[in-house]
């Protein structure tokens, strides 16, 4: 393990949905920054506590945290200015043309070509989850 007190700033962006429990995330990331230093955490979250019951959700969606619990669970932990920005929250984007040449045309759907996940299409995941970025403050 990383030494404690060792980072000024902690950034994630987009991996962090995928920690398997959430509070020893977050309280790993606190160990190691020292003390004034900051985290920004880029993330995927429920907008509900629990996903619908008897759907096959994906692995990915199961493992998102409920936005509501963030705060929470930082404050819990010893985080300071604690922030959950959801300024652009969408989990759909438009991208440019250029971008999308030479590329699968099902590429921004979920689970790409999956039968088992087909659905999932009929879910508006915008209205499921949501696209955060979180920041907050180990105190000094």
């Amino acid at each position: 393990p990383l030494p404690d007190d060792s980072f000024d700033v902690v950034i994630s962006n987009g991996a962090f949905c995928l920690a398997p429990n959430k509070e020893k995330a977050f309280a790993e990331i606190l160990r190691v920054l020292k003390p004034g230093g900051r985290i920004s955490i880029c993330t995927s979250t429920t907008k509900e506590a629990n996903l619908e019951a008897g759907v096959n959700w994906p692995l990915c969606m199961k493992m998102f945290i409920p936005i509501e619990d963030i705060v929470p669970v930082c404050e819990k932990l010893g985080y300071v200015d604690v922030f959950v920005d959801d300024s652009d929250s969408l989990m759909t984007m438009e991208l440019p043309e250029e971008v999308l040449e030479d590329t699968n045309p099902n590429r921004s759907k979920i689970h790409v070509g999956s039968e088992e996940f087909k659905h999932l299409e009929e879910y508006d995941m915008n209205k499921l989850c949501a696209r955060v970025c979180v920041v907050a403050r180990k105190p000094k």
